[in-house]
């Protein structure tokens, strides 16, 4: 019985191969031009080289599948084969998605895939974009004719195309082509971004085309880090440090594996490097994520007992606005910056304030010094400072010193600016205040006879303190400066003639003297009357005072006329009956 069925298979097989062949011979040659086909069924010329390609072998040499099956046959002519007559059997493989949109272009909106793109039933054409060579059947592992150039959204394969696509891929296992787990070929492992993923969800959050070269991973970091935990800001990424997986190694992204910035600035020099460890640490100091900024709080963190009050660019307590955090040169590393190297006014530090250094006044970290007054003078004028202090409106140095602090030798303040009357009233000689007052307390330090030495030992007895009767700045006598201390003199008779003592008296002397005139200049002897007329009498001082008083009488009169004593001892004065003034 087994041969019987061999015997019939074998008939069967040589039937239909004599059917295909008288179809051939029949219909193969296309009817000469002019003349309508021939009988039957209308087969083109291409079918003596189509029927060699793999899917046309498949189905109708090796199953022996019948051509209407596939194609859609007319009284004439072999029509196309559309998706669905692929599914009537090939059904699981029909659910397949792959180039949908070229596919609804060809058949319409409800077409997922065309399966002829990889299940090739003819040849490629020489002016076939997607493929550039001689002419061959396509085969479905020659994936590459097409996904060598970019087909639509999706890029290129660059990557793996050397390999065969069907040993990563799985296309009618899913609806959708699902790559073959990375770790079959790639003995990489990374726990970056895995949690909740499998390995080929894993690899693609960085590989978001696999087919793209490796390198083109380095760009999602970026986008992915400004939404997703820990965010990254922008500032990480600049001129030196354009790419994360320079310092952090790709599939071994922990923080401990980050490649040390020493790596690359070796050369750097730190601010006392070669004494602060902490300071050769660069993240002491810096984020790693905003190298150029760096903090102005970092300083702080270490240095808790320093909080400088110096301002740089607006903002207090930048320390680095006076330490190079990286000096130029080892010789500078452990140096201050210049105060003019930000403050322009000088050319050096020395260039202000009569050449004292910016440093004697100002402390480091205690820059500001507008609270200090006239304290922070005392350090170099304590002399001044004191006598200053003493008299008010004179305590704060930049009342009188303009261009204070740092210009004192510019113009001062005139003493008038304050003492307007005293100024107005000096005469010549007096009006330089400094040439008798000692400017800061105001003191007088030169007396008057520095100057008017003839006048002062001209002056009598008592008189020598020259202010006691000149108004010292206009050097004009006092109102009534003799009434001042000579108080009895005053009710005088002299004194009741004239208020100027200076009548009689020349207060500093001619020669050095400063006796008065004789009684005769004034009482003339031919005028006085009465008993004055008597020569005896004519030493006025031997009865009247210097200033025209009259000394007590009978005694006086007794002085020279001792002969009259007992003559009316009883009479209070002689003048009663010896009369020196006419009667009516």
């Amino acid at each position: 019985m087994a041969r019987t069925l061999v015997h019939e298979r074998t008939l069967s097989v040589v039937l239909a191969l004599a059917v295909m062949m008288a179809a051939l011979v029949a219909c193969s040659s296309e009817a000469p031009p002019g003349s309508a086909h021939g009988q039957g069924v209308y087969i083109p010329e291409q079918w003596q080289t189509a029927r060699t390609v793999d899917g046309h072998h498949q189905h109708v040499v090796l199953e022996k599948i019948a051509c209407s099956k596939c194609h859609e046959l007319t009284d004439t002519e072999i029509g196309p084969v559309v998706p669905e007559r692929c599914a009537h059997c090939h059904e699981k493989e029909g659910k397949l998605e792959h180039a949908v949109a070229q596919a609804r272009e060809a058949f319409g909106p409800t077409a997922t895939a065309d399966c002829r793109s990889c299940h090739a039933f003819t040849v490629a054409l020489p002016d076939d974009a997607a493929h550039q060579g001689p002419l061959k059947p396509f085969a479905p592992s020659d994936c590459a004719r097409c996904h060598l150039l970019d087909q639509g959204d999706v890029p290129a394969v660059r990557v793996h195309h050397t390999q065969e696509c069907l040993s990563c891929h799985r296309p009618h296992e899913q609806e959708k082509p699902v790559s073959a787990p990375c770790s079959e070929c790639h003995e990489v492992s990374t726990t970056h971004a895995a949690t909740g993923k499998d390995v080929v969800a894993t690899c693609s959050t960085c590989h978001t085309h696999q087919h793209a070269p490796a390198a083109d991973a380095r760009g999602t970091c970026a986008p992915c880090h400004q939404t997703q935990h820990p965010r990254i800001p922008e500032t990480a990424l600049f001129e030196g440090h354009s790419d994360c997986a320079g310092c952090h190694r790709p599939h071994d992204f922990e923080k401990t594996q980050a490649v040390a910035c020493r790596n690359c600035h070796e050369d750097m020099l730190v601010l006392g490097g070669n004494r602060v460890q902490p300071h050769n640490e660069c993240t002491n100091c810096h984020n790693p994520h905003d190298v150029k900024s760096a903090s102005a709080t970092a300083c702080a963190r270490c240095h808790t007992n320093v909080t400088p009050n110096h301002p740089k660019h607006g903002k207090v307590g930048s320390c680095t606005g006076c330490h190079d955090p990286h000096p130029s040169s080892a010789h500078a590393a452990d140096r201050a910056r210049n105060c003019s190297s930000c403050h322009h006014q000088a050319a050096h530090d020395k260039g202000l304030h009569q050449g004292v250094n910016c440093r004697d006044c100002h402390q480091p970290h205690d820059f500001l010094l507008a609270s200090r007054g006239t304290t922070l003078c005392a350090q170099c004028h304590a002399e001044n400072t004191r006598h200053a202090t003493s008299l008010a409106g004179h305590a704060a140095c930049a009342n009188c010193h303009r261009g204070l602090p740092h210009r004192p030798e510019a113009l001062q303040v005139q003493c008038q600016s304050c003492h307007q009357r005293q100024h107005g009233e000096v005469n010549k000689g007096h009006a330089e205040c400094q040439g008798c007052h000692e400017p800061h307390a105001g003191t007088l330090q030169k007396e008057c006879k520095s100057c008017h030495a003839d006048v002062h030992r001209a002056a009598p007895k008592g008189h020598q303190a020259c202010v006691g009767c000149h108004q010292p700045h206009s050097g004009s006598p006092t109102a009534n400066p003799c009434a001042a201390c000579h108080a009895p003199i005053a009710s005088t008779p002299h004194a009741k003639l004239s208020a100027k003592c200076n009548d009689c008296h020349r207060p500093h002397g001619p020669g050095g003297t400063a006796r008065p005139p004789p009684c005769g200049s004034c009482h003339q002897p031919q005028t006085l009357q009465g008993l004055h007329t008597v020569a005896q009498h004519a030493d006025c001082k031997r009865c009247h005072t210097e200033h025209g008083q009259k000394q007590a009488e009978r005694p006086r009169c007794l002085g020279c006329h001792t002969d009259r004593t007992d003559h009316f001892p009883n009479a209070p004065a002689c003048v009663s009956c010896h009369l020196f003034t006419p009667t009516r």
